[in-house]
């Protein structure tokens, strides 16, 4: 039986759903071969892994349940997003050579585009991706000869209860990336957010039949409540411009939406992913939580993120001497001392495969395309290993458990460009082997761990790969 894990950022109905625009809008095909079935198996092609590294362009599909299912998928943290028309409505305009560029960044068909550019209601959007996800909610697939299901899960007890061993399930738990979703950003359409409505909207989203778990406050363009920080680069940040607000912190209508999120009054309270917040953002949110819960442990969320190596903002130092030079700058990428926050919060920090948050341009060059396959799945996921290790020398360091935060967050279908190899979920098997290795040479080569952190490296990586989200869930969900 293949290893299983647990995925906290994935964006499985991202393609699917832009593909019913073709025929059916906003239908979950129950026929896998069709292209609008979050089931249909679209791996990559020596064509597509060759665009791919040329470009950084993923139009493949990373994250189907079928790929997820032959990876040992147990629990995935499905993302609806609600695409910005910051995407779609970019420098170029909304004509064919912006449609052009939109469908090569996000792979989801000019039809889908066209219906992104002209609609003025995200939030009758966002209902519309949780709608295609319920579609098939306990639908049976068989694959492989065996069958096979999702099932939204609001509790932690509906994964525990699950007992027939005829029928394979992935259990989903929904989360929403950028709090636009709530109808704010509009502007460009000539719309100001409205309180009124953002709070009606955030109340309907807390009052569904299936629980939203977390919610990231902000993606990549201005939403006019909370800062963002710079997130795009490469052919794509050259024609969408994510300025306005950028770096910025809470507004007033920003607060009242994040308290009414926390509330438990109006239903569970939703936790807060702390990623595309800007750095400004991020810490008045810390702020907030230890001024208005001091006696209430509200566990901190980083979905899909990577470290900088930097101890904070204000002392841009490395303290992480073995990894120096070895990550992104970039304050979309976390501190030091915020890795300390969310460890005492027992939080998590789901590190995404996402090669351009990864590694710094020095350490991606080692991983470049001129290795042996094998050199290269060692050096790819080394780029993961490095940030496992850096959290855990963090936490080390500051006499904490170290290995007990760190999971996975792909971002699988997200917009990513992948880690050569380990192209789709199918390939976490893969990937938990290679893993192992960076564990095992860690351990027998460090002098420097404590007595509770010296464990093995098949624990380490088990915590990694499936125990540290599980955990979570049994306490937070």
């Amino acid at each position: 039986m293949k290893s299983q894990f647990i995925d906290l950022h994935i964006h499985p109905a991202m393609k699917p759903l832009g593909k019913s625009y073709n025929r059916r809008p906003g239908i979950n095909s129950p026929r896998k071969n069709r292209k609008n079935s979050i089931w249909h198996y679209d791996p990559p092609t020596v064509l597509d892994k060759a665009a791919n590294i040329i470009t950084s362009l993923t139009k493949f599909r990373q994250s189907d349940f079928t790929s997820l299912m032959r990876g040992g998928a147990e629990i995935v943290f499905v993302s609806l997003c609600g695409l910005e028309k910051g995407f779609v409505m970019n420098k170029l305009g909304t004509k064919l050579p912006g449609d052009i560029i939109g469908n090569l960044v996000t792979g989801l068909g000019k039809k889908r585009i066209d219906h992104i550019q002209n609609m003025n209601d995200y939030f009758t959007d966002l209902e519309r991706e949780y709608n295609f996800y319920l579609q098939l909610d306990g639908h049976k697939v068989k694959i492989d000869n065996q069958w096979h299901q999702y099932k939204i899960v609001s509790e932690f007890n509906e994964i525990q209860d699950n007992t027939d061993p005829d029928l394979n399930t992935i259990f989903v738990i929904l989360t929403i990336e950028g709090t636009h979703v709530f109808n704010t950003g509009l502007k460009m359409m000539g719309r100001k957010a409205n309180a009124a409505e953002v709070m009606a909207n955030v109340d309907a989203v807390k009052q569904w039949d299936k629980r939203l778990f977390f919610i990231g406050l902000t993606h990549h363009f201005d939403n006019e409540m909370v800062g963002h920080a710079a997130s795009l680069s490469g052919v794509v940040s050259k024609f969408c411009d994510q300025s306005e607000n950028m770096d910025s912190g809470f507004n007033k209508l920003g607060w009242e939406m994040l308290q009414k999120l926390l509330d438990t009054k109006n239903g569970h309270r939703v936790l807060i992913d702390l990623k595309h917040m800007s750095v400004k953002s991020r810490n008045e949110y810390y702020s907030f939580l230890k001024t208005e819960y001091p006696d209430d442990t509200i566990p901190l969320i980083v979905s899909h993120g990577a470290v900088n190596g930097f101890r904070s903002q204000n002392h841009p130092e490395e303290d992480d001497v073995k990894n120096e030079g070895k990550f992104q700058p970039n304050n979309i990428n976390f501190y030091d001392d915020e890795i300390l926050k969310i460890a005492d919060s027992e939080g998590l920090f789901g590190i995404q495969f996402d090669e351009r948050r990864l590694g710094s341009k020095s350490e991606l060059k080692k991983t470049g395309p001129n290795l042996s396959r094998r050199k290269m799945l060692f050096y790819k996921s080394r780029l993961v290993w490095n940030q496992i290790e850096h959290i855990a020398e963090v936490l080390n360091r500051n006499n904490k458990f170290c290995w007990g935060i760190q999971c996975i967050g792909s971002d699988y279908d997200g917009m990513v460009n992948p880690l050569n190899g380990f192209w789709t979920a199918e390939d976490m098997p893969l990937f938990d082997s290679y893993l192992e290795k960076h564990a095992y040479n860690f351990i027998n080569s460090t002098e420097n761990l404590k007595d509770e952190n010296k464990i093995s490296a098949a624990e380490i990586v088990e915590r990694f790969m499936r125990k540290n989200a599980y955990d979570f869930l049994k306490t937070n969900f």
